[in-house]
């Protein structure tokens, strides 16, 4: 054996006894590789990314935190925290990976219009909090998302538009750092360390609880309106045209989506395709019907679900899968969808529907996203782009399962993108520097430097 085949061994050998005590010591669970149970702890939504961490841990309390970060320098390894597995990008390879259930606060100050949430919590089980207090946070399209991983993340919402990116809301982050410290950041505590939290990630410490603003919106409009598929070069010309002087106040993400022949498809809209817009408008219905009218008007609708909501039912617009599935995702930000773009779209669409492309969603940007001064206190900053594209494939069947059917959008949009997203909408396989420019890389960097010098903590998206 060669020293460097048995320094290897010694370590594995180390690491080995530092998971085995932790998982004694821990007041919540750890699970290992040879647990019963391996295979569902380690698993993240995206069941198609194969993540292969070195423990499980679900922590009950800061203590627990803190013996898992010293089990981590212990053994070598590093730790990452994935709340419900969103975002997963298949990184976790020398880590203990570290769930937040347990971490389970809220609690809503509507006098403050302010809000408290541990980092367990799902969007999805925030929200009823809010209902009847006239008060919105600047949720995203899934309740099943976990609240922090997302603002965190930056977070493009439904009403970015109106009070820009969702990581802008944060007020307060409290944190367990590599160190083991309890740490509570605000601008004033540590400004440099609030602005890289705030969009860049979880990159920088064990998240514990944020605290955010809150928002007044007495009256909630909205739904999905689904139209034929011949029409969509007509519905999506026409929500483009739509968005160019609508209000802030206003929202739609508008694309296509092929419905799979399942069971849990209602029957009139299995194995069919569909353009399909979503709208959500602050404010009443009386002040979104004459925005919506020409839309209504432009093509046959198969179904307007819009309808007066609450907060609590802002899931039910996008409707989107709330089980672990496996897919394949594309994402860019578009500049413009001038001259034949559209129509491009479109036919790329169809061109890849039957190498299992699912679903094309297009996400109106303009108003507070575009605000250039929102850099100054948060790495998230403004986007400039137009739009923001998501595309997927949700793998059901004997279908391609690489990348390549995602090339006729690509084709499609080459010379329309920039670099340049919000990291909660990053797809497999893509850094920070997909994200953000060199010069604010470099920034976060520093940051890392500061508070993470060994690289203990770390991220879904790693710096480049």
């Amino acid at each position: 054996m060669t020293l460097e085949a048995h320094s290897t061994e010694s370590a594995a050998e180390n690491a080995d006894s530092v998971l085995a005590a932790l998982a004694v010591d821990l007041g919540g669970r750890v699970v290992l590789p040879a647990d019963a149970g391996w295979d569902a702890a380690r698993a993240p939504w995206n069941i198609s990314v194969d993540q292969k961490p070195a423990a499980v841990a679900t922590p009950l309390d800061i203590r627990d935190i803190q013996r898992i970060l010293v089990a981590a320098r212990e053994a070598g390894l590093g730790v990452t925290v994935q709340p419900r597995g969103h975002g997963a990008n298949g990184d976790a390879a020398g880590c203990i990976l570290v769930r937040m259930s347990a971490f389970d606060e809220i609690s809503v100050d509507t006098d403050a219009r302010t809000a408290r949430i541990g980092a367990g919590v799902l969007w999805g089980t925030f929200l009823p909090h809010l209902d009847g207090t006239g008060l919105i946070p600047l949720a995203g399209t899934s309740p099943d998302v976990s609240v922090i991983g997302y603002l965190l993340s930056g977070g493009h919402s439904w009403f970015s538009r109106w009070k820009g990116l969702a990581a802008h809301s944060i007020r307060a982050v409290e944190l367990v750092d590599a160190q083991g410290d309890v740490r509570r950041i605000t601008a004033e505590s540590d400004a440099e360390l609030f602005w890289a939290l705030r969009g860049g990630g979880g990159l920088f410490g064990v998240v514990t609880a944020v605290e955010i603003e809150l928002f007044e919106a007495p009256a909630l409009f909205g739904g999905k309106i689904l139209f034929p598929d011949a029409v969509a070069e007509t519905v999506f010309a026409q929500v483009t045209d739509l968005m160019t002087d609508a209000p802030a106040e206003l929202s739609i993400f508008f694309g296509m989506i092929n419905f799979p022949d399942a069971p849990f498809i209602p029957e009139p809209m299995r194995g069919q395709t569909f353009a399909n817009v979503d709208v959500v408008f602050v404010g009443t219905a009386e002040s979104a019907a004459p925005l919506l009218a020409p839309l209504l008007a432009s093509a046959p609708v198969i179904a307007d679900q819009t309808r007066p909501f609450t907060i609590s039912e802002l899931g039910q617009v996008a409707a989107e899968p709330e089980e672990p599935i496996a897919a394949l995702d594309l994402g860019a930000s578009i500049v413009d969808l001038q001259g034949d773009a559209v129509a491009a779209l479109v036919g790329a669409f169809r061109a890849a529907t039957p190498d299992g492309l699912t679903m094309m969603q297009l996400r109106r940007l303009g108003g507070a996203v575009s605000d250039t001064a929102a850099g100054d206190s948060a790495v998230v900053g403004n986007l400039d782009s137009a739009y923001l594209l998501f595309a997927a494939a949700i793998l059901m069947g004997p279908l391609p399962r690489d990348r390549s059917l995602f090339s006729p959008l690509e084709s499609a949009l080459e010379g329309r993108t920039v670099p340049r997203s919000v990291v909660s909408l990053l797809t497999s396989g893509q850094t920070l520097a997909y994200a953000y420019p060199a010069e604010t890389l470099r920034r976060l960097a520093a940051v890392k430097a500061m508070v993470d010098p060994g690289n203990v903590i770390r991220s879904n998206r790693p710096l480049p």
